[in-house]
């Protein structure tokens, strides 16, 4: 066994389990920049995508010079080809922790809405479900990764009652559109990070079984 090939597909782990960090971290900072209303973490989660789309390219790159390079097959083939495409959906949830800091400066200048519990527990499953995603490819655990993409459709339950008490906000008082509007596209960035959380599982399968597990949660 080339030792070096295997020391290379360690790092590649570790890197992708940094980016994850980053983008996990960018979430919950999004979080407190929207419930909390604070401009400096907003502003600041904004900027950090940039460092995950450049750990993104760089882990691309590791990629192509190692298939390049090694030829790999069987397993050792799954473990890259799975972690390219968990890559992608990882700099997606930083994509969409950027748009809910985005949408948190957008509002400052309003009154808030009340506190919603839904969108809270909808923050706390998108957590939940990122400690997950970290933790099935960590473990390489096929069976945790099938656990996220049945909680998925919890996900999208949630995404569903936000808009239904949003809407209620807006048939009370139409002033409060833009700001109901806003939580609700919140809402539905954090279903889209788990929806990416789930895609990170069927990838963790793809690598443990070399079965195809895509659309199987849908």
């Amino acid at each position: 066994m080339d030792t070096s090939f295997q020391h290379d597909l360690e790092k590649l782990k570790v890197d992708v389990l940094t980016i994850f960090h980053n983008a996990r971290e960018a979430v919950h900072q999004s979080r407190k920049a929207l419930l909390d209303r604070d401009e400096v973490v907003a502003r600041e989660v904004i900027d950090g995508d940039e460092d995950i789309n450049a750990l993104e390219c760089a882990i691309d790159a590791e990629i192509l010079r190692l298939l390049a390079l090694n030829q790999p097959v069987a397993k050792d083939l799954r473990f890259i080809v799975g972690c390219m495409r968990m890559v992608v959906g990882i700099e997606r949830i930083g994509d969409e922790a950027a748009g809910i800091a985005a949408r948190a400066l957008g509002i400052l200048d309003r009154q808030p809405l009340p506190r919603s519990m839904l969108v809270e527990e909808l923050f706390g499953f998108a957590r939940e479900s990122m400690r997950k995603a970290a933790k099935a490819f960590a473990d390489l655990d096929a069976d945790l990764a099938r656990e996220l993409c049945v909680d998925s459709e919890d996900a999208l339950e949630l995404n569903i009652k936000i808009f239904k008490e949003m809407n209620e906000y807006m048939i009370a008082e139409s002033r409060t559109v833009e700001r109901a509007v806003q939580m609700c596209f919140v809402a539905h960035a954090l279903k889209r990070v788990c929806d990416q959380c789930s895609n990170i599982a069927e990838s963790v399968i793809f690598i443990k079984e070399g079965a195809c597990n895509r659309h199987r949660c849908d």
